[in-house]
């Protein structure tokens, strides 16, 4: 993974947020995928997740920070969201500690907003993050389901686009 491309990510994502939303430029998931596989979180790629069960995530997987509510609902039906808020920690001990929010993507209908925010918000903290610290820090640190939110929200939004 180079640092740079996280953070370009992100800037592109924040410039380009309002037009997304208009529909004028189409997001491309995969460039989001390809990055999150980079992180080396998750034992997969992140597309591998969309066709499983909440239940199968859960067991094998999951570190519990996301609220799963039907165990027979395909991952890719998840309302939830982890926001990665901050980091914190001290960087010359190489210690990184990522914070998370909840936040629903669905009230009565779908918040393209909530996950133009969640996406943009969290690669931009860890685009900080990767410019400053050894990648084996963030893989260690960062949440399995954060990781998977970010990929929720990138599928989201590009499903939210083609409609």
């Amino acid at each position: 993974m180079t640092q740079d491309n996280v953070r370009q990510l992100a800037d592109w994502l924040e410039e380009n947020m309002a037009a997304i939303a208009d529909r004028k430029v189409q997001l491309n998931p995969e460039t989001i995928f390809a990055v999150l596989d980079d992180f080396g979180v998750l034992n997969n790629p992140v597309v591998k997740y969309f066709d499983i069960t909440e239940e199968t995530y859960y067991q094998s997987e999951s570190d519990h920070k996301l609220t799963l509510s039907d165990d027979h609902k395909l991952l890719i039906d998840v309302t939830d969201r982890i926001m990665v808020t901050h980091v914190d920690g001290v960087l010359a001990e190489n210690k990184v500690n990522f914070e998370y929010s909840h936040e629903a993507v669905y009230e009565d209908q779908y918040l393209l907003k909530r996950d133009l925010e969640v996406l943009t918000y969290g690669l931009a903290v860890i685009g900080a993050v990767a410019a400053t610290v050894k990648h084996n820090l963030i893989q260690a640190d960062l949440s399995k389901d954060a990781v998977l939110s970010l990929a929720l929200a990138a599928q989201n939004i590009a499903n939210w686009q083609a409609k």
